[in-house]
């Protein structure tokens, strides 16, 4: 586990937030953050992705178009067409501990580090999980909660058919086994006073079924609109206490 954050003093540290993460395999499996109402958001700083030493500077170019490109080749085979060529950047590097959650400019270039991201498609980023992020800041931001306790992460692995043999490949950044792409993206939310969320998101853009995501379904809060395509990202409300106790036990009692 690692913290994020500024050292004050030899006993004194203001943690940001911390991340579950797995430097053999380069998977950050979950980000715990505390958000608080921003009534004047700095602006999104133009920030590099930065290591810090916890990954070598070859394990974080696996982001990369091009080593995207060459994976996909090496995974799926050469005539593979989920990814149309070296400049072709079909993933972001999307935020777990999303960096508007951080009201100062110095706060959120912390967020910018790969302890704190996983491979999502770009679309999917940039629509339905940009959507749910901007929902929960405005819970605060509205007034409706003083702090919420975030947890954001990601399991499974994403899985797409081999260009010759169709066979469903997993799909890994640094092949074979290290930097997964997450098949659902989840983010839990909870106030610590008995209001409770819980989001799951299919990270798969190919995909022509819908899934079932593994959770009891609920209704969606209705100030909360997801764009209903595979492109935008299928997202889906869980009932909070059965999608951690059925997916990621280890934080039932934490999130």
């Amino acid at each position: 586990m690692y913290r994020v954050g500024y050292k004050l003093s030899d006993t004194q540290f203001l943690e940001l937030y911390r991340s579950c993460y797995d430097v053999p395999n380069q998977t950050a499996h979950f980000v715990i953050h505390l958000a608080y109402p921003i009534t004047s958001p700095a602006p999104r700083p133009d920030q590099s992705f930065t290591s810090d030493g916890v990954i070598s500077g070859a394990a974080a170019a696996f982001f990369q178009a091009k080593n995207i490109y060459a994976t996909f080749k090496e995974t799926l085979g050469p005539n593979q067409n989920f990814v149309t060529s070296a400049r072709d950047l079909v993933f972001d590097r999307g935020h777990l501990a999303a960096s508007a959650d951080f009201g100062f400019e110095s706060y959120m270039r912390l967020s910018f580090k790969y302890l704190n991201v996983v491979a999502q498609f770009g679309s999917i980023n940039r629509s339905n999980w940009k959507t749910l992020e901007t929902w929960i800041r405005n819970q605060l931001n509205d007034g409706n909660f003083e702090v919420l306790k975030i947890c954001t992460g990601g399991f499974g692995v994403l899985e797409l058919p081999h260009s010759i043999t169709g066979e469903l490949k997993p799909i890994y950044l640094n092949a074979p086994s290290s930097n997964p792409v997450p098949k659902w993206l989840f983010k839990t939310v909870n106030d610590g006073d008995g209001t409770r969320y819980a989001f799951l998101t299919y990270n798969n853009i190919h995909d022509a079924s819908i899934p079932t995501p593994n959770c009891q379904q609920v209704a969606c809060p209705a100030t909360l609109q997801f764009v209903d395509t595979k492109e935008a990202g299928l997202s889906f409300c869980c009932d909070p206490i059965d999608f951690l106790t059925t997916n990621v036990p280890h934080l039932a009692n934490v999130c």
